[in-house]
């Protein structure tokens, strides 16, 4: 055989080598993309399961609020959405949901409402301040924070200007002029920092709408804060009373020895302020991925649910609009006022939220 044949029947040789681990390679990396596509889809699987669960646990939530609405017109901790809800398992996934009642907490949007400050919510919020050994002007910077104008409540001064004196910073942009979304923005206050906003965090809530305080589910130290001088302990009386039985008027509160001292005319402004019943709650969902192998995966929403009367003075001319309402509303029975109950905000959390 020739030299030129053994040659070529080298290089045929090597060829066909060079071919085969070429396929290998070409193999090998369409097989760990594969690998990797069917990882992708089921993690976006498993994602859409949760968020699917998170919608179930948010539809639960409105209908207890919803039943428990239908029951009495008042919201107490004696109610059937204050009580533990167990967890709930669809398939491999697990729905745990916890309610809280936001008209038991001080709304800071109830400081500037249609188009001007509410001076008696401000005075309520200066107290509470003062409970808990904190500066009271933080009021004023928490309503100049959302007021419509520029300057300072009751001073005058530019805002960014005045506030960035006092934080010793320069003064940048104006203040947003804009109602809070969550209670975390009061870290862009001046005067809030983080220990302030932990010492404050039990007793605020960021609505987007006025809520009057459930004097049912308030704690005694927001209870104080409604009267000059008072202090949690004189509001032991209120506190054992609604343990026993939910209140069900305001007037019970004017009855009580601590709210003697309180004229006609401060009675009178406080009044739009309270109520016996809940306009708004806050739901924590939680869904869970019980793997069998690995880390089990969770997301979290909060949701924000309002409960608000009815008005039977809209959209009554549609036949649509009366079925819809039948459906979603809380039905007026025995003279009950009919609520709607209904979903405001929903908000996704990779880790658990402060709740």
């Amino acid at each position: 055989m020739s030299m030129t044949a053994k040659s070529q029947r080298g290089v045929a040789l090597l060829t066909i080598l060079l071919l085969v681990v070429s396929i290998t390679v070409v193999a090998g990396s369409m097989l760990a993309s594969q690998k990797i596509a069917i990882r992708r889809s089921g993690l976006l699987f498993d994602q859409n399961q949760l968020l699917q669960d998170i919608d179930a646990g948010q539809q639960l939530a409105v209908t207890m609020i919803r039943a428990d609405s239908n029951l009495n017109d008042t919201d107490s901790i004696q109610d059937i959405w204050a009580q533990p809800i167990p967890p709930y398992t669809l398939a491999s996934h697990s729905v745990s949901i916890e309610l809280r009642d936001e008209s038991g907490r001080f709304n800071i949007n109830n400081l500037y409402q249609d188009g001007s400050a509410n001076t008696t919510a401000l005075a309520v919020l200066q107290r509470l301040l003062t409970q808990l050994n904190l500066e009271p002007d933080i009021a004023i910077a928490i309503l100049d924070w959302q007021d419509a104008d520029g300057e300072v409540y009751q001073d005058g001064g530019d805002e960014s200007t005045v506030y960035a004196q006092q934080s010793n910073a320069v003064a940048t942009d104006a203040l947003p002029n804009q109602p809070f979304v969550s209670i975390d923005q009061l870290l862009e206050v001046t005067g809030v920092s983080a220990e302030t906003l932990a010492v404050l965090r039990p007793y605020l809530t960021a609505v987007p709408y006025y809520v009057p305080i459930n004097i049912n589910t308030a704690s005694p130290v927001l209870l104080a804060a409604l009267i000059e001088g008072a202090n949690s302990q004189q509001m032991q009386s209120l506190v054992d009373m609604r343990a026993q039985q939910a209140l069900t008027s305001i007037d019970t509160v004017w009855q009580l020895p601590i709210f003697g001292s309180l004229n006609d005319e401060q009675r009178k402004a406080l009044t739009p302020m309270l109520a016996v019943d809940s306009q708004a709650f806050m739901a924590l969902i939680t869904a869970t991925d019980n793997a069998t192998v690995g880390q089990a995966r969770e997301r979290f929403a909060t949701v924000l649910i309002s409960k608000t009367v009815v008005d039977n003075n809209q959209a009554v001319n549609s036949s649509q609009t009366a079925n819809n309402n039948q459906a979603s509303n809380s039905s007026g029975v025995d003279g009950k006022m009919p609520k709607e109950v209904k979903v405001v905000t929903q908000r996704l959390w990779a880790f658990r939220p402060s709740f």
